[in-house]
């Protein structure tokens, strides 16, 4: 297999799963929830607990992903990790700004469901999944009705499959304080958590 430049995608608002009846992502989990009618992602489409999103390279879908409204919870430690890391701290308020820094929450929105499909996952230096992430990241900081400051995503981790290593090496994102901790533990003691909630700052662009 060889390396690929992806061509150019689209992205699509979808209202229902239907163009998503013969897609594969090739893992087994996932595929069943895509294409269970009644208790997987259809009903979170139906129910407006996510809004779905179809990629496209031409004609074919290529991945997907659905999104739905968030906030994120810092506690100091995290507030402490953004304000030392330059990188974070350029792209929010100093932390002398007290009218940003003492919220509770702050607004976001989150990564519900992602995947892209079997054929480009098996392509060796692909990088559609990271340019997606991106794209969202545009999308969402441009959001003319309300405020978005970070993504966040309960990144898949089992034992026989991880998207963490994705989202932290390949689009940036970093554990929330809590989240760290429980991943840190589970990795030294062997315990298989399912999800890793991290974030991402998306502003400036």
């Amino acid at each position: 297999m060889g390396t690929i430049t992806n061509p150019p995608i689209t992205i699509r608002r979808a209202d229902d799963t239907s163009a998503l009846r013969h897609f594969e992502c090739g893992l087994e989990d996932m595929d069943r929830f895509i294409h269970d009618q009644e208790q997987g992602l259809a009903k979170y489409i139906e129910c407006r607990l996510s809004t779905l999103w179809l990629v496209y390279e031409g004609e074919k879908v290529v991945a997907f992903f659905a999104l739905s409204k968030d906030t994120l919870v810092l506690n100091h430690h995290d507030r402490d990790h953004i304000n030392k890391d330059e990188k974070l701290s350029s792209s929010l308020p100093d932390k002398e700004n007290n009218v940003f820094w003492e919220r509770d929450k702050y607004p976001a929105i989150e990564i519900d469901f992602f995947a892209v499909c079997k054929e480009k996952r098996e392509i060796k230096g692909n990088h559609l999944g990271t340019a997606i992430v991106e794209s969202i990241a545009q999308i969402t900081a441009k959001d003319p009705l309300s405020s978005t400051l970070f993504l966040t995503v309960e990144a898949l981790h089992t034992p026989k499959y991880s998207t963490i290593g994705f989202y932290k090496d390949h689009c940036g994102f970093e554990f929330s304080e809590k989240a760290r901790e429980a991943y840190e533990y589970n990795m030294r003691y062997g315990n298989n958590s399912t999800t890793c909630r991290m974030y991402k700052v998306i502003i400036p662009l």
